[in-house]
């Protein structure tokens, strides 16, 4: 394993660590295959619109400070890059392609592998500010940000499970300070009374001002707002608040739910298109599993919805789908679209990642694939060299890159590629 020089990469003020760059080489030295995917009919997976949730939390308890107010502050927690011992040990889980930019989660977010179950708090969806707006800050703020959503799992007595499972919060990344807040999503009932969201979070995406969140029918037994559907759900970063008296634990900040749309199936992951034939989209996938009983290495399905025609940064998706596709069984399986975790689309190219499943290459927890929706015939570039245990992914468009996360208790990397090292074309 050949291991170049780390050096130091400017984010605006920020400085966030570069990772080494590892063999082997960029993903243009792949060999292309036919790509097994194949259209699926767009009957029956139209998005139906939820019905409107209050918004608004009782002013006499909170006030409105937005994503800038989520931004700053003493009180929010500083990440770690490898200039710390114990994440500069957790390169180890980062792309073996050139890592441009790389920092850790803090060690109480990082999880337990000795203590599963009271290690809760899972780490799921990404997007970035880079996909929200094309100068890469948010509206509202001058720094550039990053989310995350995390999922509450582990519950240490499975006869009793704690009333956070299945539940969903949000860390809001400052990469100009390199510090974070976590903020709840929440919706708010009749009587202005806060609850939480739950349904996984699995993915995000960020257009504008407007937070997608894919979200499941498991609300661990508690109602919500079409909690019986799958859903995506939509949150303003303008509407962020804070408690006027500083208390409130997981609800000292918040980001109540504005829209959701039902979805036909469960979606697992989403990201934000912007180069997509007719204008802005979101892609979404569902997860399937290839090991187990009822695993296989086809049948993940894949789906794009398309943005109303309105002004840039509009929470508004057209109903029906404009382009879907379903994984079938690859002649090589090391080509299989199976287990995957994230996709990124950027127009005609889809970039997944992908977990272990029945994969047979020497590092499956690292798969990681890009598909040519528009070749005659489709094809895939796949391999192994990726992130550890990889979970969303998100576009930072306005520098080329590719941002990703991992997973895994006491592996958390959060991290950033150049598209080209990741592009075959």
């Amino acid at each position: 394993m050949t291991t170049a020089l780390t050096w130091l990469v400017r984010m605006g003020t920020a400085l966030l660590l570069a990772a080494p760059a590892l063999s082997p080489g960029a993903a243009s030295a792949l060999a292309t295959a036919p790509a097994p995917l194949q259209p699926l009919s767009l009957t029956g997976l139209d998005l139906r619109a939820g019905s409107d949730p209050y918004t608004v939390p009782l002013a006499a308890e909170y006030e409105q400070v937005g994503i800038g107010g989520a931004l700053s502050g003493t009180d929010r927690v500083a990440l770690p890059g490898d200039e710390d011992p114990g994440c500069a040990a957790r390169a180890a889980y980062l792309p073996r392609v050139p890592v441009r930019s790389w920092f850790c989660w803090n060690t109480g977010a990082q999880g337990d592998k000795e203590d599963l179950p009271h290690s809760p708090w899972v780490p799921q969806g990404l997007a970035t500010s880079g996909e929200a707006q094309l100068d890469g800050t948010p509206i509202g703020s001058d720094h550039r940000a990053l989310i995350t959503s995390w999922v509450w799992l582990n519950s240490p007595d499975p006869d009793n499970p704690d009333y956070r499972t299945n539940s969903v919060n949000l860390s809001v990344v400052d990469l100009d300070d390199r510090r974070y807040r976590n903020v709840l999503p929440v919706w708010v009932d009749s009587q202005g009374k806060l609850r939480r969201v739950y349904g996984h979070g699995g993915g995000l995406a960020w257009y504008g001002p407007y937070l997608f969140m894919t979200s499941s029918t498991n609300w661990n037994g508690y109602s919500g707002p079409d909690s019986t559907y799958n859903t995506i759900r939509v949150f303003d970063t303008r509407k962020i608040y804070r408690k006027r008296d500083g208390s409130g634990g997981d609800y000292k900040y918040v980001i109540p739910e504005v829209r959701h749309y039902i979805t036909p199936i469960r979606l697992d992951y989403v990201s934000l298109d912007r180069h997509s034939s007719g204008g802005a989209s979101l892609i979404a996938g569902t997860y399937k599993a290839s090991s187990g009983s009822a695993g296989s290495p086809a049948g993940t399905k894949l789906v794009r919805y398309r943005f109303q025609p309105a002004p840039d940064g509009d929470y508004r998706l057209v109903n029906a789908p404009v382009q879907a596709w379903v994984s079938t069984v690859p002649a090589d399986p090391a080509n299989a679209i199976s287990d995957v975790q994230g996709v990124q689309s950027d127009g005609d190219l889809l970039y997944l990642n992908m977990a272990a499943g029945s994969h047979p290459g020497p590092d499956p927890r690292r798969r990681f694939a890009t598909v040519n929706v528009a070749a005659t015939p489709r094809t895939i570039s796949a391999h192994t060299s990726w992130a550890y245990r990889p979970e969303d992914l998100s576009q930072w468009y306005a520098t080329g890159e590719l941002w990703g996360l991992t997973e895994g208790e006491e592996e958390r990397v959060v991290f950033s590629v150049a598209v080209a090292d990741v592009d075959p074309s």
